[in-house]
């Protein structure tokens, strides 16, 4: 199902009161106000549907954007578009860069956003246009970086099971009694209108067996007809209470003369999940985690990964992290040896290189930092013993995730480094090495994804790893992260006292410097403490 052709949406409140301060403010187009060029970043959505099977934004698309600082409302309303990636328009950040924002945005946009929205009464032409969604995101500060913003239906959708044991040919089914229009309010969320009348829909035919329409939020008695070899048969819902962001299932039983309906007790997701337990709530607005083992995926901080079941029984992310925790922003400077977080590498052809693409690091993930990735600050590491103790940390992981142990991935791919014995019976050992070719064929989506190589917190400056001059059109070697330790350098050899140069975790290490993927290895290595590597978590 894809959105298109609604035409009516919501007001912001308080847009009135807010419209003297705007007056005052610089206008965001031109905030210098002499028409010269402005230097500062447009403001750019990357929508996400949390819960989207069904929904998929198209090009052209356009939302409602209202921001609100601390000082007053910057903008209301103002039109955003969809380029296939992100919703941008030649908006502006305001230049106070330490005053945080409040994002709100609404799709359909509306030149003149009421404070009420209707749903098709008809809605046999597809149910989409009757559709509302919005999201809201606090504590914005300007940015370069796109922000990524949780939309989430905000009305309610019945979908009819039909087990046509007559064999009519259905012409129509329809519910009887419900109010079709919602009140929007200021939060973007809609409440089924007091003062409207109720209304018959008329549902949007999915199959032959199934039947859905989307209604406003609300406690209603619902009648039910099905019209089918020129008679409309009817039958009566029991009270039941829609909520808003979901779907509920109504099982219909046709027969000759008539019908037997029951709306399931089971509220079943709308999406991809459904409505998020209170502790697993962000107070920005956003999605912290949701998980969905039947569907091979988790959503974590607004973004969605793929996670597999492999064959030694346990559940792995499927994608790379490409989580920042607060305060943090990828480095693209091989000096910054303590940044803790690096932009993804790829190849120009020439060398390894980073790449800032929303895209790239949707598909590769960021660059952490050892103590970055179990948790920490760089720098808090400073003993074998604090090393030691963080084996099978969840770290940057979502709740009930870890970093990998060494049993983790020897278990997985049998083989690592000196002193870890060969696991000859792990899934994806060949023989001879890990292997990233049977890895992959289990939906495990493994490549070579480089990393920055600090070689000890005594360096200034990194350098790229896995740049193969033989191979130009890919990165050809790289390491994962790991949280198990595997040795220490002292700043003097051998004495403790002098200080910790270096510590080791076990990791992954894929290998893609051979010319048929069949060769391509994955097996456990050492990775140094400021090496700058991926991230995947393991289900504990």
């Amino acid at each position: 199902m894809i959105f298109k052709d609604m035409h009516k949406s919501i007001a912001f409140a308080a847009c009135l009161l807010a419209l003297a301060a705007c007056n005052k403010m610089p206008d965001p187009n031109n905030p210098s106000g002499n028409g010269s060029a402005d230097a500062r970043s447009a403001i750019r959505i990357v929508p996400v549907m949390t819960r989207a099977t069904e929904t998929a934004f198209e090009n052209g698309d356009a939302v409602g954007l209202t921001v609100t600082r601390t000082s007053g409302t910057y903008v209301t309303n103002r039109k955003l578009t969809y380029n296939g990636l992100e919703f941008s328009s030649d908006l502006l950040w305001y230049p106070e860069g330490m005053d945080p924002a409040t994002l709100a945005a609404y799709y359909p946009y509306a030149e003149a956003a009421p404070a009420t929205f209707t749903v098709a009464l008809d809605q046999r032409g597809g149910s989409s246009s009757s559709d509302f969604v919005s999201a809201v995101k606090e504590g914005v500060l300007p940015t370069s970086n796109v922000v990524v913003m949780p939309f989430k239906h905000r009305l309610s959708k019945l979908v009819v099971a039909v087990t046509n044991n007559a064999g009519y040919t259905i012409e129509s089914v329809v519910f009887k009694g419900a109010v079709p229009t919602a009140d929007i309010a200021a939060d973007l969320t809609a409440t089924a209108s007091q003062s409207a009348g109720a209304a018959d829909l008329t549902a949007f035919r999915v199959d032959d067996k199934t039947y859905s329409v989307i209604l406003p939020p609300q406690t209603v008695v619902l009648t039910l007809a099905v019209n089918a070899a020129g008679k409309e048969m009817q039958q009566k819902l029991a009270e039941a209470t829609l909520a808003p962001g979901k779907k509920y299932t109504v099982n219909v039983i046709v027969n000759e003369d008539s019908i037997k309906i029951k709306l399931s007790g089971d509220i079943d997701d709308w999406d991809d999940g459904g409505e998020l337990d209170p502790d697993n709530s962000n107070p920005s607005g956003g999605v912290e985690f949701e998980e969905n083992l039947s569907e091979g995926w988790f959503v974590y901080h607004d973004a969605k990964y793929e996670i597999v079941k492999l064959k030694d029984g346990k559940w792995w992310m499927a994608r790379n992290l490409r989580y920042l925790p607060d305060g943090m922003t990828p480095s693209t400077d091989l000096s910054a040896v303590t940044a803790g977080v690096f932009a993804p590498v790829v190849s120009d052809g020439t060398a390894a290189v980073f790449s800032t693409d929303p895209d790239v690091i949707a598909a590769r993930g960021y660059l952490y930092q050892a103590e970055i990735a179990l948790g920490l600050k760089v720098g808090d590491l400073a003993d074998v013993a604090s090393a030691e103790a963080l084996e099978g940390a969840r770290g940057i992981c979502p709740e009930g995730w870890h970093i990998p142990t060494v049993a983790d991935i020897t278990g997985l791919v049998g083989k690592a480094v000196s002193p870890i014995s060969t696991n000859a019976d792990a899934p994806y050992y060949n023989g001879t090495n890990g292997s990233l070719q049977m890895l992959n064929a289990d939906g495990f989506n493994m490549d070579a994804y480089g990393a920055v190589t600090v070689q000890d917190n005594t360096k200034t400056s990194g350098s790229m790893m896995g740049f193969m001059a033989a191979y130009p059109d890919k990165i050809s070697s790289g390491m994962f992260c790991g949280s198990t330790y595997a040795g220490v350098t002292y700043n003097t050899s051998g004495d403790e006292a002098s200080g910790v140069k270096n510590l080791q975790f076990y990791g992954l290490m894929p290998m893609t410097n051979k010319a048929s993927e069949a060769e391509y290895t994955c097996n456990g290595t050492k990775v140094s403490y400021r090496i700058a590597a991926p991230v995947r978590c393991v289900r504990n």
